[in-house]
């Protein structure tokens, strides 16, 4: 059973390895719920080479002890899901259960490495990918042809095999509908705003209703970019250079504007924004960045003024926040506010 809420703290793999571990160990020891990781490809080379999510998944369940370890997220095409489940099962396995998985399309880097809009077809490949993920680790025999995939395997005499939970990352209507009817957990992306996470739930609600199941029970959270800081400028400043950097990524990956506007986005803005990322550079464009467009897209700012703003999402029905990105200007200061001072007024809530 998937706690009501969850905080953790999600990071691009572009973020050094090494110091990916080193946050997750202490996330661990000061009590935060989850350290999700973000695979970054190379798509995102200009803020760090990446690395394997899974690689360092699996080293991270190696050195805590209680915290979950989720992947938010991964894209079904660079992993057939054989292989899914076979990093399913290690990791859920050197964890003691302590595993995510998380699924989505991570269409901007899908489209850097070939794929088309034609090709992707993300509904029917995430919708595959997951039925085989769990019939593999139902440890029976597997023989399946589909329209995306063709596996075989026989049973299994392993008889510590079990289910991982899956997250479904979504954005458009037809991923959150799909989120509702077979995902554990329904992860919304970054821009998301207390307006849009209603719509989703609506969305969520008729997917469920299709596996005859209460959207009630499955938990809704999102990747929100966030910084704080004791010092709120300090906060802002922090993470003005990635905030830009995902508005040139939403602009290239979202095909309507449901989610700008459930935001109050000037889509105009947007757009001038992810050109100069583009064609200049994100530290050009983070001029660009107003203190009105920041305050839509990221949470920024002291520990107060960051729970104000997680409590108006919980409110609307997003009780996993994963609070993404830079953090703060110290990222192990902010693991330790986060910790000390946000978590425990967002749970008494």
């Amino acid at each position: 059973m998937l706690p009501e809420k969850h905080i953790g703290v999600c990071l691009l793999t572009t973020t050094p390895a090494k110091e990916m571990i080193d946050l997750a160990v202490l996330a661990d020891q000061k009590g935060l719920d989850g350290f999700w990781i973000a695979e970054g490809y190379h798509y995102f080379r200009n803020l760090g080479e990446p690395s394997s999510s899974t690689s360092l998944a699996a080293a991270m369940a190696m050195v805590t002890s209680r915290i979950t370890i989720g992947l938010g997220i991964v894209p079904p095409y660079t992993r057939h899901p054989g292989l899914l489940a076979m990093e399913c099962h290690t990791t859920s396995r050197l964890s003691d259960g302590r595993f995510i998985m998380g699924l989505g399309a991570a269409k901007a880097a899908a489209l850097h490495m070939g794929w088309t809009e034609k090709t992707m077809r993300a509904a029917p490949t995430i919708r595959e990918s997951i039925g085989l993920v769990r019939e593999l680790l139902d440890g029976r025999p597997v023989d399946y042809h589909g329209e995306i995939y063709k596996l075989d395997a026989p049973a299994t005499p392993d008889k510590q095999l079990g289910q991982v939970p899956i997250a479904i990352g979504a954005t458009g209507p037809l991923m959150i509908k799909l989120g509702g009817e077979i995902a554990d957990i329904v992860l919304l992306p970054t821009f998301t705003s207390p307006g849009f996470v209603t719509l989703a739930r609506e969305l969520i609600a008729q997917g469920a209703a299709k596996s005859q199941r209460s959207a009630d029970t499955i938990p809704v959270g999102g990747t929100l970019p966030f910084s704080v800081a004791e010092d709120e400028a300090s906060a802002r400043a922090a993470i003005r250079r990635l905030t830009v950097v995902y508005v040139a990524n939403k602009v290239q990956n979202i095909k309507n504007d449901t989610l700008l506007k459930a935001a109050g986005v000037d889509e105009d803005e947007v757009k001038k924004i992810a050109a100069c990322v583009k064609n200049e550079g994100p530290d050009s464009a983070a001029k660009m960045l107003s203190d009105d467009l920041m305050d839509k897209v990221a949470i920024a700012g002291t520990p107060t003024q960051v729970t104000d703003r997680l409590l108006e999402f919980a409110d609307a029905g997003l009780r996993w926040p994963l609070l993404y990105g830079v953090l703060g200007p110290d990222r192990r200061e902010a693991i330790k506010l986060i910790a000390e001072r946000v978590r425990p007024a967002f749970m008494a809530n």
